[in-house]
């Protein structure tokens, strides 16, 4: 018999909770450091209430990869049906602005997860099927520009690894910063895209509709 998991508010809110926390316990500390006693204290919850929820820290690592991966799916989605110059913005606020869904301590997590990937075929899915998903969004912006589909796709593939080089580099050289980052893809999008460069004051705040979409999750 399957037990199924509590679908309770109650229950989702503290899921959640552990799931929160081991993110940021597995990016500040690493995947192989973090305990789940470690979980329990960041959460302010007992460690028999996390395996209530998950059978061990893999199938935890596995939960949270999964639903960080389609956050990043879901997040990029929403910039399908924009024109193009929008497109761009929404899509450099979404990764490179500090938000709830992607920030700091997400990215850190998942470079973790990564790591585990390597050596768990069930996490190695999940990140392919992320991968793929988001060279195919960002394949859409060039929809207007490239009949050859074939065209689009390796497009929206070259503009996928930069944007994943940007991030890493962010990441691990703070002295260069998102800012900058977010800066230099939006500048390399726009020249693949066939636009003009913009001023450079034109790329500091994050868009009006993007702030909305945040505020709305």
């Amino acid at each position: 018999m399957v037990i199924k998991k509590p679908t309770k508010p109650k229950g989702t809110l503290r899921k959640q909770a552990i799931i929160k926390a081991f993110k940021r316990c597995v990016s500040q500390q690493g995947y192989a450091n973090t305990a789940m006693a470690d979980v329990a204290k960041e959460a302010g919850l007992f460690p028999s209430h996390i395996f209530y929820y998950f059978d061990s820290k893999q199938d935890l690592l596995r939960n949270c990869c999964q639903q960080q991966c389609e956050v990043v799916v879901m997040g990029l989605s929403q910039m399908i049906d924009l024109p193009l110059e929008k497109k761009i913005d929404y899509v450099t606020d979404f990764l490179f602005i500090s938000n709830d869904d992607i920030n700091r301590s997400t990215s850190g997590f998942m470079y973790e997860a990564i790591g585990v990937a390597v050596n768990d075929p069930i996490l190695s899915d999940f990140k392919l099927e992320m991968d793929r998903n988001c060279k195919q969004i960002l394949s859409t912006l060039f929809a207007d520009s490239e009949a050859n589909s074939e065209s689009r796709e390796e497009k929206g593939e070259i503009i996928y690894w930069l944007l994943a080089g940007a991030k890493l580099n962010a990441y691990f050289d703070p002295d260069n910063g998102l800012e900058n980052a977010a800066n230099l893809f939006k500048k390399a999008l726009r020249a693949t895209c066939g636009l003009p460069p913009i001023t450079e004051t034109a790329t500091q705040p994050p868009s009006v509709a993007f702030k909305s979409q945040i505020q709305a999750h």
